[in-house]
C-alpha cells in the first residue's frame, strides 16, 4: 500500500462521478491517501448519456448556458483559501478564463487527460493546456508529438489501471452467464479500425458468437450491428461481461484529431485482467511492459491474425483459464490501479512545494 503525505491537502476537484469512472477511481485513491476533495462534477450539468435526436439538439442548443453554470460553480472553489491544489479530469466545460482564475490565486492546477485526442470534446481542453502546471497524459505518445508538448509547461505520462472496488472477480449465476455469456466480447466505443477488425472476425469465424456493447455502433455495418447489444456497459456490469465471456478483445483506439499515433494501452488493459478474466489485446510494446504475453494475457497482431488467435484461445479452455488467473494476480501484486497515476501527481506536487 501506498503510504500517505504526512499532511492531508484540500484539492479542488473536477471530474466525473459515475460508479466506474476513471474520475472517480481517481477521486477514491485521492481521499485514500488522507486527502480531502471539494468536487465539481461536470455531469451534474452536462447531461451526457441523452441519445434521441430531440434531446440532443437540446443539449448543444443549452451547453453555452450549461458551461456558464458550470464555471460559475467551479469558481465558487476560489473562495476556499486552504486549497493549494486544483486536479481537472479530462477537463469537460472547464473555460480558460476560470482555469486562469485560480492561476491567479496561486493555485497549482493540474490535468489528468485519459483520451487520445485532446479535441475530441471541444475546443476548450486544448485551450486550457497551456494554463495548467503539469498535464499528466495516460498515452505515451503524446509525449512523442511536439505539437502537443508545445502547448503545455510539463508534460508528463502516467498508465490508467482499474478500480479494484468495480473490477473485480465474480462467480456469475446461471442467469448471468445466459444473459452476458458468449466467446467474444469488446466493450467500447465504435471506430472505423475496430469495425474493420471486428468485421474480419465474423467473417473468418461466422459461427462465433459476439458481444459488442458501446456507444455509436449504429454507425456500423447492419452485419456488424446485430452483434451490438444496443448500448454502452460501465461501472458492476463490466465484471459481469468480462467473467462471462470466454474471450475479452482488447482492441485500440487509432490516431484522433490532432494526433499522429493511436493507442498502445487503454483502460480496457488493466481492467480485464483486474477481473480475472481472460484478455486478447492488440499487441504492443508497452502492454509486453506490463505483462507476460500467453502466460498473463494473449496478444494478436493485426485484424488477419485475430481470428487465428480467437480460434487458438477458444480451443484451450484451460489454457485460457490458466492464463486469465494470472492476468489476475499481475493486476494484484503489481498495483495496477490510479494508484500508480496518483503517486507520480502528488510527487510532482510535493517536488514543486520543497522548491519553494
Amino acid at each position: 500500500m501506498e503510504e500517505s503525505l504526512s499532511e492531508s491537502l484540500l484539492i479542488g476537484f473536477l471530474g466525473a462521478d459515475w460508479w466506474g469512472s476513471d474520475a472517480l477511481a481517481t477521486a477514491s485513491e485521492l481521499r485514500r491517501r488522507g486527502h480531502l476533495l471539494v468536487e465539481r462534477h461536470y455531469e451534474d450539468f452536462l447531461p451526457t448519456r441523452w441519445r434521441s435526436s430531440p434531446l440532443r439538439i437540446v443539449r448543444r442548443l443549452l451547453r453555452p448556458v450549461i458551461s456558464r453554470e458550470y464555471n460559475l460553480a467551479v469558481q465558487e472553489l476560489l473562495s476556499i483559501d486552504a486549497m493549494q491544489m486544483l486536479v481537472v479530469f479530462k477537463g469537460m466545460l472547464l473555460s480558460p478564463e476560470t482555469l486562469g482564475k485560480f492561476r491567479e490565486r496561486g493555485v497549482r492546477c493540474y490535468c489528468i487527460y485519459p483520451d487520445v485526442s485532446f479535441e475530441a470534446h471541444g475546443s476548450n481542453i486544448g485551450e486550457c493546456l497551456p494554463l495548467y502546471d503539469a498535464v499528466f497524459t495516460t498515452k505515451t505518445f503524446h509525449l512523442e508529438e511536439q505539437r502537443i508538448r508545445s502547448r503545455t509547461q510539463r508534460l508528463l505520462a502516467v498508465p490508467h489501471g482499474c478500480d479494484p472496488a468495480v473490477h473485480r472477480a465474480v462467480l456469475p449465476s446461471a442467469e448471468l452467464l445466459r444473459s452476458y455469456g458468449c466467446d467474444a466480447s469488446f466493450v467500447g466505443a465504435w471506430s472505423p479500425k475496430k469495425e474493420r477488425m471486428l468485421t474480419a472476425l465474423m467473417t473468418a469465424l461466422p459461427d462465433l458468437t459476439l458481444h459488442i456493447w458501446g456507444p455509436s455502433w449504429h454507425y456500423s455495418s447492419p452485419g456488424l450491428q446485430k452483434h451490438w447489444r444496443g448500448r454502452g456497459a460501465w461501472g458492476d456490469e463490466l465484471a459481469a461481461i468480462y467473467q462471462c465471456s470466454r474471450i475479452n478483445l482488447g482492441l485500440l483506439s487509432e490516431a484522433g484529431a490532432g494526433t499522429q499515433s493511436g493507442d498502445r494501452t487503454t483502460a480496457r488493459t488493466w481492467q480485464i485482467p483486474a477481473c480475472a478474466s481472460f484478455l486478447l489485446h492488440e499487441d504492443s510494446e508497452e502492454l509486453r511492459q506490463a505483462f507476460a504475453v500467453d502466460e498473463e494475457v494473449g496478444v494478436f497482431r493485426d485484424e488477419h491474425n485475430l481470428a487465428e488467435q480467437v480460434r487458438y484461445w477458444l480451443e484451450h479452455d484451460d489454457l485460457r483459464q490458466r492464463v486469465a488467473a494470472n492476468g489476475g494476480l499481475r493486476v494484484r501484486n503489481s498495483a495496477y490501479t490510479y494508484s500508480r497515476a496518483v503517486t507520480e501527481l502528488l510527487r510532482f506536487h510535493a517536488e514543486w512545494q520543497g522548491s519553494q
